[in-house]
């Protein structure tokens, strides 16, 4: 009874750790299962990091590629700015060329139409010049014939030194009106001609100290104003041959009923300067005489001296030189001329 009962005993623990085994085999049994999900699990995460390896390999190739990319088109753009800028440049350049060019051509085009302008006056002042000299020149050339034919025809002696006297005189007076013609056919044409700084208060005082005569004969007062415009750029012999005209003028056609008072003054107006001569002599009635006032032999008042030439050559010498000589006059209360000086450097 003892050993069946050992024996049974013995079984049961056999069977126990039988059932033991079983149970740790079905567990290694389900950890190896486990073990062999995990492995396929990471093997499978293992893949998929290998292609995101790959992936991102890809990527960054990719980022370099455009990278390099972007460094080739930033290098184009670049260029393409130098060549904007370049051509900027260029075009301002042509810009600058063209404004120049075309400065140059209306500069040009104002030179042609002032050129123009002054040819058709000088036209007009070569076709006055020619009617004065065929009117200036036809009664002394007429005298002289006559005066010859006379000599030639006449037997008296005492008749033909009369004759010969006045054919004497004739000749002298053709000799100065030729004279007077080519000095103002000189000024009209001379281009040789040059300007300089003047001193108007010098020239005034030169003009007077020439005229000392007359001024002392006529007690005339002689007053200057130059103050507000000194210096005057203009040909030195046309400055001293326009002073002396119109204060010559003004001394000459004095008025007897009153002692003279002449005032010289300048006035700058812009780049202009402006020389009046004021008087209180007889005046010109300007309604009757002011067209002929600046025409060669043209006098308005009986004077022994009256020859017609200084305010006309005062004009030549002016419009030689761009400028302009007008007047203002009332009979019997004086006269003011005026003449415009261009281009007057500040």
């Amino acid at each position: 009874m003892g050993y069946k009962h050992e024996l049974e005993e013995a079984n049961r623990k056999i069977e126990f750790l039988y059932q033991e085994k079983e149970k740790r085999a079905g567990e290694l049994y389900i950890a190896n299962l486990e073990l062999i999900y995990q492995n396929g699990e990471k093997e499978k995460r293992a893949d998929e990091l290998v292609t995101a390896n790959l992936e991102l390999e890809f990527q960054n190739e990719e980022k370099e590629k455009r990278a390099d990319e972007l460094i080739i088109a930033n290098l184009e753009l670049d260029f393409q700015n130098e060549e904007k800028k370049k051509r900027a440049d260029e075009l301002a350049i042509a810009y600058l060329e063209l404004t120049f060019q075309n400065r140059e051509k209306e500069s040009r085009a104002e030179k042609l139409i002032l050129a123009n302008k002054r040819l058709s006056v000088q036209k007009v002042q070569l076709e006055d010049f020619f009617n004065i000299v065929s009117h200036n020149l036809r009664g002394p050339l007429n005298n002289i014939f006559m005066l010859v034919d006379d000599i030639t025809e006449t037997k008296e002696e005492s008749e033909v030194a009369t004759l010969k006297e006045l054919l004497k005189g004739s000749t002298v007076i053709l000799r100065e009106i030729l004279d007077e013609l080519m000095e103002s056919l000189q000024v009209k044409y001379d281009l040789e001609i040059r300007s300089k700084r003047i001193d108007l208060k010098d020239y005034f005082f030169k003009t007077c100290v020439g005229l000392r005569g007359q001024i002392d004969r006529s007690n005339a007062l002689i007053e200057c104003d130059f103050d507000e415009s000194l210096f005057l750029h203009f040909p030195p012999t046309y400055v001293r041959s326009i002073m002396h005209n119109l204060i010559s003028n003004s001394l000459k056609y004095k008025s007897p009923l009153r002692t003279p008072h002449i005032c010289v003054k300048s006035k700058r107006e812009g780049n202009k300067i402006v020389l009046s001569v004021a008087d209180n002599g007889l005046g010109i009635d300007l309604s009757k005489h002011g067209k002929d006032l600046f025409k060669i032999r043209k006098v308005f008042h009986t004077h022994p001296d009256a020859k017609g030439f200084g305010l006309y050559i005062t004009k030549c010498q002016m419009e030689a030189m761009n400028g302009r000589i007008w007047a203002d006059s009332i009979p019997q209360v004086g006269s003011t001329f005026y003449v415009e000086f261009t281009n007057q450097p500040l």
